[in-house]
């Protein structure tokens, strides 16, 4: 059974992005979300764990750009803590603290 997901947290990263994203890029990481919301991500992108978070995926939308949310199972919902560029030292995950990241505490979320 597919678990719905309400995005509760990072809109401000998504809107801080899409101000310089192009209209393609944002229709891909839109898709992206309303995937990870529906619970369908896993069956269209590459998803990989975070290594130092284990309540942190990163989404594979195109070969340039990555999505990394932190799933809350306690509450069904998902919050938005990096988008854009994956690590430029080769990490295909992204795994290292880019620009957009928020910390993954949950702490005052």
């Amino acid at each position: 059974m597919a678990m719905r997901l309400q995005l509760t947290d990072g809109c401000e990263l998504l809107e801080e992005w899409a101000g310089s994203a192009s209209q393609a890029e944002r229709n891909v990481v839109y898709e992206a979300l309303f995937a990870v919301g529906d619970g369908s991500a896993f069956l269209i992108y590459d998803i990989f764990g975070d290594r130092r978070d284990p309540s942190i995926f990163i989404v594979a939308v195109k070969p340039n750009l990555v999505l990394k949310v932190m799933l809350r199972r306690e509450d069904s919902s998902f919050a938005i803590r990096y988008l854009g560029p994956p690590d430029d030292r080769g990490d295909a995950a992204g795994t290292t603290a880019p620009a957009h990241e928020e910390p993954s505490s949950s702490e005052g979320a």
